[in-house]
């Protein structure tokens, strides 16, 4: 691969000379093949680059699409509410790397996940939620003209609810648990607030930090236009330790509304449960497609006890969310 990327240095970029002195995977973003190259260039300068690439076919549960996400990326170089690596070149046809690949600038940072001293770390809390209000604050109209933009609150939360709906009926076999879960999404819809961008995987993994620098946010495969209050509710769930939203949920809340503008009303912990089933539908269907697949015979593979085990875990969550009015 160093190879390959020097040749498409070549093409691309001829005026740096690169030479590629080290080239390595690195983990994280497990949904995609990521890693990390040193290049030399002309006159001594040295540069360090990340490559962000689609897996061999039929290796990963969640599917995105790097032309998408290309496209994103550039459009936010021009918006000042949010820090993100660089994107340099795109290798849009897989020619020169085998498969689409987004070249960007490394950033040298920490993921605010591993330095949690604990879910009650206050000053990581409040860096998680001004970055979540950093992202409500990007114009819409300067994101990709191709990003599906919808009419209203409501047609987006009916988009969400038939990601769920349209995935059930492809299954090959009926599953009335998740037509239990579209009802009461359908009969149980918040008070609204203003769409906004919803970056889709917004947890601190994604976020990462360095002394005297603003946050930089990474991984923005599943951005799409939605209710910003998809985000919280998908991280909400989150199985990750030292959770900021499970250690002190009132604190965490009350800070975000404050953060976002919002009222109890549209903010609290019945509105995060409804936004954590609402914002994993895009994931959910794709890990409910997955298990789908193996029963029917497809090849296991490493990601087999993953599926497993998430959709059980889903499963539980889902219905305790689902039937704790009917509790209370």
């Amino acid at each position: 691969m160093a190879a390959r990327l020097e040749r498409f240095l070549a093409e691309v970029a001829p005026e740096l000379e690169a030479r590629v002195t080290s080239w390595r995977p690195i983990s994280g973003g497990y949904s995609r093949v990521t890693a990390v190259a040193d290049v030399q260039c002309a006159g001594g300068v040295e540069e360090r680059f990340v490559l962000r690439s689609d897996p061999p076919s039929g290796k990963t549960v969640f599917d995105s699409d790097r032309d998408d996400e290309w496209a994103l990326l550039t459009s936010l170089t021009d918006v000042d509410a949010v820090t993100i690596p660089c994107p340099r070149w795109y290798d849009a046809t897989g020619d020169a790397f085998g498969t689409k690949t987004i070249v960007m600038d490394h950033v040298v940072g920490t993921p605010l996940q591993l330095t949690l001293g604990g879910g009650d770390d206050v000053a990581a809390r409040t860096t998680y939620l001004e970055v979540a209000a950093a992202l409500n604050r990007i114009p819409i109209d300067a994101l990709p003209s191709t990003m599906a933009r919808p009419a209203s609150w409501d047609e987006r939360i009916d988009e969400a609810i038939d990601i769920y709906d349209h995935a059930e009926r492809e299954l090959s076999g009926s599953d009335p648990f998740i037509r239990y879960v579209i009802a009461w999404l359908r009969a149980s819809r918040p008070t609204p607030v203003p769409l906004g961008v919803v970056h889709g995987d917004f947890q601190p993994g994604n976020i990462l930090v360095a002394d005297g620098r603003p946050p930089v946010v990474i991984d923005w495969e599943f951005t799409r236009i939605g209710d910003p209050r998809e985000d919280i509710g998908y991280y909400s769930g989150s199985p990750l330790p030292n959770s900021l939203y499970q250690a002190d949920p009132d604190a965490f809340l009350a800070q975000y509304r404050e953060l976002m503008g919002y009222t109890e009303e549209q903010v609290n912990r019945d509105v995060v449960e409804y936004f954590f089933i609402l914002g994993m539908a895009q994931l959910f269907v794709q890990m409910m497609r997955g298990a789908d697949s193996l029963a029917q015979g497809g090849k296991p593979g490493v990601m087999a006890t993953f599926l497993i085990n998430s959709l059980s875990y889903f499963h539980d969550r889902y219905l305790d969310i689902c039937t704790s009015g009917a509790r209370r």
